[in-house]
């Protein structure tokens, strides 16, 4: 995660469309991430990532530099999603995980570098089998886990940093990131035996 300099963040709030376009340049892969662990669709996590944009640069004069600026952010992304799923509900719309495996979902687990598997086609085969498990375990997990294991995992963040974003007390992430471990390993060795 690139955390942008106060510099940019200064010019940014003084109105510079450049330091502006750095900004959501630099930001705009680690909050389709995130909106992608709220919504599990990539047209409703890119309509997420667009707003969240330009609540940015609406309210970027806000930002008072108490908290990291990513912190400040992925917060942002955290609430505008809780708010658009609590919309949702009240239109009586059920929002479900999407099973659709097609181009458009983003393969958060496929991101994750491995070294280990050089030219063995039977460990390149395991490998891209368990994460295809994976993902689709991920997308069971309930919406407080997978999103403390996103941010832990996928965006390499600190435990505090994810209790300021998911605005939530530092144990109760210890906790999601405890239980939704352990949950992944039931859900595995249940539906992926072969694989635990």
């Amino acid at each position: 995660m690139a955390e942008p300099t106060a510099e940019l963040i200064k010019l940014a709030q003084r109105g510079d469309r450049d330091a502006l376009e750095q900004l959501v340049m630099s930001q705009q892969h680690y909050v389709f991430s995130l909106a992608m662990t709220v919504f599990h669709n990539a047209d409703d996590a890119a309509d997420l990532t667009q707003e969240v944009f330009i609540r940015l640069y609406r309210a970027i004069g806000q930002y008072n530099g108490e908290s990291r600026f990513t912190t400040w952010l992925y917060r942002m992304v955290i609430n505008l999603g809780r708010d658009e799923l609590r919309r949702r509900k009240r239109q009586v719309q059920q929002i479900l995980p999407s099973t659709d495996q097609g181009d458009d979902e983003r393969d958060l687990i496929g991101q994750v570098p491995d070294t280990s598997i050089i030219n063995d086609p039977a460990s390149v085969l395991e490998h891209k089998e368990l994460g295809q498990a994976l993902r689709l375990v991920i997308d069971q997990l309930e919406p407080q886990y997978r999103q403390a294991l996103t941010l832990f995992y996928f965006e390499d963040l600190k435990y505090q940093d994810i209790a300021d974003i998911m605005d939530i007390p530092l144990n109760t992430v210890k906790s999601h990131i405890r239980r939704g471990k352990e949950r992944m390993a039931d859900l595995i060795s249940t539906q992926y035996p072969h694989l635990a």
